[in-house]
């Protein structure tokens, strides 16, 4: 070093304006660029290789962070964190406390009968959630349009922790690893699978009163035929729910929460629905699927402005006919018409383009049947279906349609499928989750924290 004392490096770096000069200057410039938060700093992780390039780091701080700064993902932040010890978990839930209803009534000296508890074994694969970000080195160097001194590594670690946090709040309702078999079961499809009977259909019914006797109903069969356990606390909705709730529920099941004599007024925030159970609290989510979340419910394409993931399926080919007439058909007078449909594959890999477009004339009491030809590669494991509005004034284009439902490919991706459409799944309804969110009845499971390991290149 003695020859190199004269020599200047670096000159006008932050922290050192007159260069590095001596051995103290150069431990001290080691120490600054190995340090998190300099956005000037070189990152030093770019030069590792072999073992030292996979190092783990934890990124639960900034997940923590996230969750708590994001009023987004409401249904995650409520749910307890419960340690996985395998890749594949496994739990007991009870169902029933076990015998019938009178069968303790016994004579003086019978012999005493005995039940026992009723429990259902569950069995959870572990799902990952991953994302990838990238930054150049050059551009931690540089002052960014989003201002002098912003942390581009701790902006874009935030921007990958949003992007798991917005498929993990969407899965935690829509998940559905029969479609998608990467993701986890959400709500929706976990009851359709083990409590179908829990499942109330309005048949896209606006009437708020039909919805909350529908809340009693649910009431009814959560607490009465399952031995009692199960009660409702909150209900996850969409704004556009909530906005009804707010125009048209009636004053007498509003819960006044101030001190306001017209805070039960129709047009005041519905905060809780009142109900002989007890108060339902309500809580928005923008991440349920409903008539106004284009951000959801209209194809892929679109949502992503036309950048789809290069993984993801190619088009599939789509067919349609009409049914003339089917006893399960939901398709009134109202809504008799001409329909058109477009159908995208959907795999690991995310939702493909779309197909051609497909019209089908639908009259009273029929329906619509589409074939699905397989897109060549057969990355498919399921399908999304969308439909137009009734009687469309021009060609609907991609922006104009919107989800009926996602369904599977089947156990062969190389052969066709085919959907029927009665009407059951309507585009442009809403789904209602009626929750209890007591401890001990809903949780959420994790294998491993939230961790981030640097990529070489």
């Amino acid at each position: 070093m003695d020859g190199l004392t004269n020599i200047l490096f670096g000159g006008g770096l932050p922290g050192f304006p007159n260069g590095i000069r001596t051995l103290e200057d150069w431990q001290a410039f080691a120490k600054a660029v190995q340090t998190a938060g300099d956005p000037h700093a070189l990152d030093f992780k770019a030069g590792l290789s072999g073992v030292p390039a996979i190092r783990l780091e934890s990124l639960e701080a900034t997940l923590r962070s996230v969750v708590e700064r994001e009023e987004t993902f409401r249904l995650y932040k409520r749910l307890t964190p419960v340690p996985a010890f395998s890749s594949v978990a496994e739990w007991a839930t009870q169902v029933g406390t076990g015998g019938d209803i009178a069968d303790a009534f016994h004579s003086e000296t019978s012999d005493i009968r005995g039940a026992v508890g009723e429990y259902r074994r569950n069995i959870l694969r572990v799902k990952y959630l991953m994302t990838r970000a990238e930054i150049s080195l050059a551009a931690l160097q540089q002052r960014t349009v989003l201002g002098t001194g912003d942390d581009l590594k701790a902006r874009e670690n935030v921007n990958a922790t949003l992007r798991l946090l917005r498929g993990l709040e969407w899965a935690l309702f829509q998940g559905d690893e029969a479609v998608v078999p990467t993701q986890f079961d959400g709500i929706r499809a976990w009851l359709a699978k083990e409590f179908p009977d829990h499942i109330l259909d309005l048949k896209g019914s606006s009437n708020v009163d039909e919805l909350y006797a529908a809340i009693y109903q649910a009431f009814g069969r959560t607490i009465g035929p399952d031995g009692g356990f199960g009660r409702i606390t909150d209900v996850y909705l969409s704004p556009a729910v909530q906005n009804d709730l707010d125009l048209h529920l009636q004053p007498q099941w509003r819960v006044a929460l101030d001190d306001n004599p017209r805070a039960v007024d129709y047009g005041a925030p519905v905060r809780a629905i009142r109900t002989s159970y007890g108060d339902v609290i309500t809580t928005q989510d923008v991440w349920i699927e409903d008539p106004d979340a284009a951000h959801l419910t209209t194809p892929a394409e679109v949502r992503t402005r036309g950048r789809l993931s290069p993984e993801a399926p190619a088009a599939p080919t789509l067919s349609a006919q009409a049914i003339t007439s089917d006893p399960n058909s939901r398709f009134q007078a109202a809504q008799a018409g001409t329909y058109h449909y477009a159908v995208a594959a959907i795999g690991e890999g995310g939702e493909g383009p779309l197909s051609a477009l497909e019209a089908v004339t639908i009259a009273a009491g029929g329906g619509a049947e589409l074939t699905i030809q397989p897109p060549a590669g057969y990355r498919q494991t399921g399908y999304a279906i969308y439909r137009s509005t009734k009687d469309p004034a021009t060609l609907p284009t991609p922006a104009d349609l919107r989800l009926v439902k996602r369904i599977p490919a089947g156990s062969d991706p190389t052969q066709p499928v085919v959907f029927r459409d009665l009407n059951h799944d309507i585009p442009g309804s809403a789904t209602l989750y009626l929750l209890d969110l007591s401890p001990e009845a809903i949780d959420w499971t994790q294998l491993l924290p939230m961790l981030q390991f640097p990529w070489p290149r």
